[in-house]
């Protein structure tokens, strides 16, 4: 079904819209928050994210906001964007730091501004190289503060440190780090 069959559906008929819509494109949500759950959440957590996906999709479509892009799009945006905090949620909650190469950037870009998220794809890329390059205990303090959100304190009570040491290094890694990104050619600007 097209997106225009989709849109005028979703007016005349709300409830066969969304039951269509959802055997439309329920196999390409649950890949996406399988994907980005595998390695943190349970076959539970990942059908709980794709219904809660579906969800902010039928809230979000019906809202009443123009759209100019298809529908596949949207739903694929919401799809990454639930799936991601869910996946931060769940790592906070078990207390488990991710190894850097499972955060390596691995998304496909849209059609939509192609070269716009191939030079995103490449920047993180090259981040989380520079990252790794600043070694243990560095690069998982400079993760676990600026991906996950935790304080030098959450920090130091998982690594066996003192809040202010792990202060100290992550004013010393963020130096090291802006070192490394411009030699990678990259302007960092703090």
């Amino acid at each position: 079904m097209t997106d225009i069959q989709l849109r005028e559906l979703m007016k005349d008929s709300p409830d066969t819209w969304q039951r269509i819509l959802y055997d439309e494109y329920c196999a390409y949500v649950y890949a996406i928050a399988a994907n980005k759950l595998r390695s943190c959440g349970t076959a539970e957590d990942i059908e709980e994210c794709v219904a809660d996906i579906f969800i902010d999709v039928f809230r979000s479509l019906r809202s009443g906001k123009k759209y100019s892009g298809d529908i596949k799009g949207i739903i694929s945006t919401i799809a990454k964007r639930r799936s991601i905090d869910l996946f931060r949620k769940l790592s906070l909650k078990n207390n488990r730091i991710i190894p850097i190469e499972e955060l390596a950037p691995n998304e496909e870009p849209s059609d939509n501004g192609l070269e716009s998220a191939s030079e995103r794809k490449e920047l993180k890329r090259i981040l989380f190289d520079c990252v790794k390059k600043l070694g243990d205990p560095d690069s998982s303090i400079i993760m676990s503060h600026y991906y996950y959100g935790r304080t030098a304190k959450e920090i130091a009570s998982e690594l066996n440190m003192t809040s202010v040491s792990v202060q100290k290094r992550m004013q010393r890694a963020r130096k090291k780090l802006k070192d490394l990104l411009c030699k990678a050619g990259v302007d960092a600007e703090w």
